[in-house]
């Protein structure tokens, strides 16, 4: 009796896996796709990388975003950027300032 139960909670299990592994196949057409997005971080330590993080190189277009640029300059006690420029914040808390059309830097102040 006992050989009987547990054969049938064998096959019941058997089945219902079976049953929940077709299900899952219907779902996704059969087919699973795997994409890997790789993502890539520049670290600027203390505002040396050499390549533009100095007066007359060019920021990178992610410094171009408004989030990176000083809205309220007064209150940071900058000077007030001439016609065409704003300032930009470092990832290192430099000031940057930049030329809007070229992303050229034209001024860094250091923060220490």
């Amino acid at each position: 009796m006992k050989t009987k139960l547990v054969m049938a909670m064998c096959a019941a299990l058997l089945a219902s896996s079976a049953a929940m592994a077709a299900q899952s196949d219907d779902q996704s057409g059969g087919t699973v796709q795997t994409t890997k997005t790789v993502t890539t971080t520049v670290q600027h330590v203390n505002g040396a990388d050499t390549t533009w993080y100095k007066e007359g190189g060019v920021v990178p277009t992610e410094y171009r975003d408004n989030r990176y640029v000083v809205q309220h300059w007064q209150t940071e006690h900058l000077n007030e950027p001439a016609q065409g420029s704003h300032w930009v914040r470092g990832d290192n808390g430099d000031y940057l300032l930049v030329d809007e059309s070229s992303g050229a830097i034209t001024s860094i102040i250091h923060q220490h």
